[in-house]
């Protein structure tokens, strides 16, 4: 079973809607593929509610960055700048029923040469679907996800942790935002 899963969900890796790049030579992005244990209408309104909901009802635990909905591609795409302002990424989310559940496909690509980039652009996608299960945040859904499938760009990689890591002025931003809509 977990043979066919995986077949399943490398099988259509190399097809996947990825972002151009703006860079020159070398950039870092990652692909993942997995199934969320909730349908598509599901999934894509908690990425929606996320997007939509930054600074008060949700952010972004890696370094709290910005992302804004854009129209690369996919089911839903996305922009996300850096906490520091310093860089952007894209990503493009196809998403694919699969009875009650929903297929991910998910890349995501750095817009500036690179060849680390600390699970960014892993953070980048996981940031949008991931639950509870995973140390998220739901906005209006939660739901688990199923083993990943990853392939990366250059020297991406993989790495839950720092996903869920916010630098101390990302965390004292936060605290202030929430505050100051608590007095509003």
């Amino acid at each position: 079973n977990t043979i066919m899963l995986h077949a399943l969900l490398l099988g259509t890796m190399s097809d996947m809607a990825c972002p151009s790049t703006a860079a020159w030579g070398t950039a870092c992005g990652m692909k993942i593929t997995t199934t969320a244990d909730a349908t598509c209408d599901t999934v894509l309104a908690e990425m929606k509610a996320r997007v939509a909901g930054q600074y008060d009802k949700w952010y972004d635990p890696h370094n709290n960055g910005t992302y804004t909905t854009q129209s690369y591609g996919g089911t839903f795409s996305t922009s996300r700048r850096t906490g520091d302002n310093k860089y952007t990424d894209k990503q493009i989310f196809t998403l694919t029923p699969l009875a009650e559940k929903c297929k991910i496909e998910a890349c995501s690509r750095s817009q500036v040469f690179s060849i680390f980039d600390m699970a960014t652009n892993y953070c980048d996608l996981k940031m949008l679907y991931c639950g509870m299960a995973d140390g998220c945040k739901p906005v209006v859904h939660d739901f688990t996800v199923g083993q990943e499938a990853t392939s990366k760009f250059a020297q991406s990689s993989v790495d839950l942790s720092a996903c869920l890591k916010v630098n101390k002025k990302g965390a004292l931003l936060e605290r202030y935002l929430l505050e100051m809509v608590k007095q509003a």
